[in-house]
């Protein structure tokens, strides 16, 4: 057996500009690290089939992991009766989303729930519907997934079972219903800069906040960043000026660091290689926990953004499913997830049961401080607009 585990997308022929710094994150990162990436490419790998169940068993137990994480890695068959398989987006979320989610609809209906956590692209939900075999009931992905995939790849949501009113206004939609909201804010490392940065703005003044910062390679929540420092308000955002985001990122020169995964914007800062960063919340409340405080970050400017739950076409248990996501609605639940992951409540309801320690983790609970993201801007616009992204900052 032998695999070749290669760069994404254009990356791989491409050399980087030697005006930007890629960081040093692979030789920072321990065996650990580099052990969970393994195992991530080989799940995706999995996941579109490129190697069967039995090599992707024995790359697993190369990297030291067993029988029972592989299965909740990997791509599961064809659920059993009586069970539905959801996927998302691995490493954490399996247990986070096994112990809020999972278990309880368990005990409730009897219905077992797997969890593959190889990665719900789009692409992989139009793969299994195009070749006529779904296996995942109910998909995690980005508010914009239904909007581009549309119905010829996504079931219709029932708001007969599905709570309307335990949603805000921009998680819902015909083909897609949002299941948690998560952020792009602005860490910063308090003993490397100045003073508190306050906006996008202080992020990309080189003058005032000299050192270097870090976006992520794949584009999501970095164009707004980039508009609001320009000094666009929030409703003028939309639609993004990608001539005004290449200026603006190329304006950071070789002060700019890319990181590919949460795992190494994290490391960036642990490493001390950055001074700011444009990163998940989720990622800049553990950093602030594991550095005691050294790095913190600001709700200040935040792009929220809805996390959902899509069907993809031709799955087999559509009432199970249904009743599956009406049950992830549960305030309580919600609030679970938000303690185990940092991802915030999709119900606003939830918002009441908060602790102000909670409200201080939470996105939903700091909405006046920045924008919420337009989801149907990038269904229309991703794949282009990801294109222009990543040749500017190749230079």
């Amino acid at each position: 057996m032998c695999i070749s585990l290669i760069m994404p997308y254009r990356w791989a022929a491409q050399q980087p500009s030697p005006a930007i710094s890629w960081g040093s994150v692979e030789t920072g990162m321990d065996q650990k690290l580099h052990r969970e990436d393994s195992l991530a490419i080989a799940r995706e790998l999995y996941a579109k089939g490129a190697v069967s169940r039995r090599d992707f068993l024995g790359i697993c137990a190369m990297l030291g992991v067993g029988v029972a994480g592989a299965s909740l890695g990997g791509r599961p068959a064809q659920a059993a009766a009586g069970e539905i398989t959801i996927s998302n987006f691995g490493g954490d979320a399996i247990k986070a989303y096994d112990e809020a989610w999972c278990q309880p609809f368990t005990k409730a209906t009897g219905t077992k729930v797997a969890i593959d956590g190889a990665g719900p692209l789009p692409g992989n939900i139009k793969k299994m519907v195009d070749e006529k075999n779904v296996i995942w009931d109910v998909s995690d992905g980005d508010g914009f997934y239904g909007l581009q995939l549309g119905p010829n790849y996504c079931e219709p949501i029932d708001y007969t079972v599905v709570d309307k009113t335990a949603l805000f206004p921009w998680n819902q939609w015909d083909l897609a219903v949002g299941n948690y909201v998560y952020s792009n804010v602005i860490a910063y490392d308090k003993t490397k800069v100045p003073e508190a940065p306050t906006s996008w703005a202080d992020f990309f003044d080189l003058k005032k906040f000299p050192g270097k910062r870090t976006m992520w390679k794949w584009f999501l929540g970095m164009p707004e960043a980039c508009m609001m420092a320009a000094g666009k308000k929030p409703d003028e955002i939309y639609p993004i000026d990608m001539k005004l985001v290449v200026d603006m990122v190329k304006s950071l020169g070789d002060s700019l660091v890319l990181w590919e995964s949460g795992a190494s914007s994290q490391q960036l800062f642990l490493d001390g290689e950055v001074v700011m960063g444009n990163i998940w919340s989720t990622r800049s409340s553990v950093l602030e926990r594991d550095t005691k405080g050294r790095v913190t970050w600001t709700w200040n400017g935040q792009i929220a953004t809805a996390g959902a739950w899509v069907l993809p076409k031709g799955g087999k248990k559509l009432k199970d499913a249904m009743a599956f996501i009406a049950s992830t609605q549960d305030p309580v639940k919600q609030v679970k997830l938000l303690d185990l992951m940092g991802n915030g409540p999709a119900n606003p309801k939830a918002l009441a049961l908060l602790s102000e320690a909670q409200k201080r983790l939470n996105p939903t609970s700091n909405l006046d401080a920045g924008i919420i993201r337009n989801e149907q801007w990038y269904a229309e616009n991703y794949d282009a607009a990801l294109g222009t992204w990543l040749d500017a900052i190749a230079g």
